[in-house]
């Protein structure tokens, strides 16, 4: 099993890295720095620091932390999250070209849709690592809790909605979500992702950094400590309220916090009458220095209202300090309730009041729970961890594999539990040339020559996979050879394809394909991949039903045609049409490819690249439409209607494909068997 890690910045990743590396599965590990004198919380586990295999597989991508850093510092209102989109989409666009042939990628998410692309057509399946709720549930929840407490919530900038649409490309390109608790995996869920994408591993704890303290001694004022962004979504103005009903009650204790303070937050703070409550803020601790602020606490609070799973809870735990916590925190996959911890609803201070006025009341008791948390870490160290990704990752790899040689049906990455009854309903409406959208265009015979001249022979049995309506070619293809068959998943576009004499069949092109090994001279799957959950199952289905030798004809929008590039570049767009993200499938396109990965697909499924075409549709003023607005985009369509190829400099199409040309035809021979 050979599998590769991408992450800009810490997270668990170390760990997943190190629990990898150690039983010999780390193919590749992709970051942004590891200059633990810059960034202390980068230093390497000690285990890989002198490990040279280990450094072999590591590719730093610094430039987009240090520039994401330097944003950051900009004196405007976004620059925070404008310094995520920076440092997220420079080193996943950079990360691209150190992805190789493997089983497994597994990015983090909005750092990663780039690389899983890259990842799929080079035919490994692919995770997304979400440490917290589903980011769409993530903002409504944070939202509410700014309402609540009379803070209007800002107009979502630019930078935030670029981030989250590109997290929802992600969930859905990618074949699984790998989250840490059960209210993380729920918000999933809840959003209508199949329960099988969504997986659930909690993390564990270094049980060399965090232990129990020595000697337990009875401080005559206890604390309350608080490690975490401060701020409306880890629930402090509960804790602030909890605190403050305390005081009244004549408890003694000091309120201390560890961490940043959100600017949102600290505004509200300065407004309230509750900043008194807090004795001690410390702006940041070192994870390697944090276990010493738990053995100076009493108890540890987290009153989040979302969280995916809080790594702090465990490592309070091992450190020996009894823990309250939400439900919103994860902390169910750590602690029995009342049995080594507490756990509490979200949003409800008079709940936290109690917990923490019952530990208060009774040291014993605290001191108890605080034995028995240190007892239950042990049993969740970061090896417990690996070996549970050990097994997932093998049990994903063997399904994914048995299905294939068992000609069952390929399990689908789609969101929702009827998909593929949506689908194929959506689909028979756009092929209806009554009530749908369809296309109304045919090839011209210059289109029929670019695409099939000299193709197929007369006696050739070709399948069209994906024919829709087959009013494009396919009046034209049928006469040139001796048997056509086709197949879509619009039972309203098979309809047409056999009024005009086709042998067309109902088919989801994500299934395995209905004929035997072998059976076709020819094929042809033209615009169609880039509408596909998993093309590249597709494309593995039509070099299966190739003959030896045999041609396939097919065709994809080129993402890397210079006018994408631009758009990027002036209007921060990520290739993402979709309205709806709940019916993807309704957008425009939902996979992308360049030259290169489109070749990478075809070669990775078998195939050996016969001619690279053009559309012949290039034109130098496409540009245009990159700077946005109606009026741009009806200059450059006009020009190009209306200039000869020349003053177009069409010719560029086939001088630089990869750049100039708009769509990309491809010819793909399956290699003869002493070829092969």
């Amino acid at each position: 099993m050979r599998v590769t890690i991408s992450v800009a910045g810490r997270f668990h990743a170390f760990h997943l890295v190190e629990e990898l590396a150690r039983r010999g599965h780390l193919q590749r590990f992709i970051t942004s720095t590891l200059n633990a004198n810059r960034l202390p919380n980068r230093a390497l586990p000690e285990s890989l620091r002198n490990d040279f295999e280990f450094q072999k597989r590591i590719r730093q991508i610094p430039l987009p932390e240090y520039l994401g850093y330097g944003v950051r510092q900009l004196p405007i209102a976004d620059s925070q999250l404008l310094s995520y989109f920076v440092k997220d989409n420079l080193f996943d666009r950079s990360a691209v070209k150190h992805i190789t042939n493997g089983d497994l990628f597994v990015g983090w998410a909005s750092q990663s849709l780039f690389q899983l692309r890259e990842a799929k057509t080079r035919g490994a399946l692919t995770i997304i690592e979400r440490g917290s709720a589903h980011i769409s549930e993530q903002y409504r929840l944070i939202e509410a809790e700014r309402r609540r407490f009379g803070i209007a919530a800002p107009k979502r900038s630019r930078w935030e909605r670029l981030l989250e649409e590109k997290q929802l490309k992600e969930y859905h390109e990618a074949d699984f979500i790998m989250t840490p608790s059960e209210f993380a995996r729920k918000s999933f869920l809840a959003r209508g992702f199949r329960p099988e994408k969504i997986l659930k591993i909690p993390y564990g704890v270094d049980l060399d950094r965090f232990y129990p303290r020595q000697s337990i001694t009875q401080r005559e004022v206890p604390t309350i400590l608080f490690v975490g962004a401060i701020g409306f979504q880890k629930g402090i103005p509960y804790l602030l309220e909890a605190s403050n009903a305390l005081r009244k009650q004549g408890r003694k204790f000091r309120l201390k916090l560890v961490g940043r303070m959100d600017r949102d937050f600290e505004a509200w703070l300065k407004t309230s009458n509750r900043g008194g409550e807090i004795d001690e803020h410390v702006p940041f601790v070192a994870n390697h220095e944090l276990v010493r602020s738990f053995h100076c606490a009493d108890m540890f609070v987290l009153p989040s209202v979302q969280e995916g799973l809080a790594l702090v809870i465990a490592e309070a735990m091992a450190s020996g300090v009894p823990v309250v916590a939400s439900e919103s925190t994860g902390a169910s996959e750590f602690i029995s309730s009342g049995e080594n911890g507490i756990i509490v609803p979200p949003a409800d201070a008079g709940v936290l009041e109690r917990a923490l006025s019952d530990l208060l009341e009774n040291p014993e008791r605290a001191r108890s729970l605080g034995e028995k948390a240190a007892a239950k870490a042990r049993t969740f160290g970061w090896e417990t961890y690996g070996n549970a990704i050990i097994d997932t990752y093998e049990s994903l790899l063997n399904r994914s594999k048995s299905a294939y040689l068992s000609n069952q049906p390929h399990p689908s990455p789609t969101l929702l539990q009827k998909s593929e009854e949506e689908i194929a309903a959506f689909y028979n409406t756009y092929w209806d040339r009554e009530t749908g959208w369809t296309p109304t265009h045919s090839f011209t015979q210059p289109q029929l020559d670019l695409h099939f001249k000299g193709a197929f022979q007369p006696s050739d049995s070709v399948l069209d996979a994906g024919c829709g309506d087959a009013s494009n070619y396919q009046s034209w293809l049928v006469k040139q050879v001796r048997d056509l068959k086709a197949i879509d998943i619009s039972a309203t576009g098979i309809e047409n394809a056999r009024r005009m004499g086709i042998d067309a069949r109902v088919h989801d092109l994500s299934e395995r394909f209905p004929f035997e090994n072998r059976t076709f001279d020819g094929a042809v799957c033209i615009e169609v991949l880039e509408h596909l959950y998993d093309p590249k199952f597709t494309v593995a289905e039509l070099f299966r039903v190739l003959k030896p030798g045999g041609l396939l004809v097919t065709s994809v929008p080129n993402n890397g045609y210079f006018r994408e590039r631009l758009r990027a570049l002036t209007r921060a767009e990520l290739s993402t049409s979709v309205s709806d993200f709940s019916n993807e499938w309704k957008g425009a396109h939902i996979r992308f490819y360049k030259l290169a990965s489109f070749r990478r697909m075809l070669e990775v499924c078998g195939f050996r690249i016969a001619r690279l075409r053009s559309n012949a549709d290039a034109s130098i003023f496409d540009g245009l439409d990159a700077f946005g607005g109606y009026g741009m985009q009806h200059v450059s369509s006009l020009l190009r209607r209306r200039l000869p190829r020349p003053l177009r400099l069409a010719f560029l199409e086939n001088v630089w494909p990869s750049l100039f040309a708009p769509h990309l035809i491809v010819w793909a021979r399956k290699p003869m068997e002493e070829e092969a």
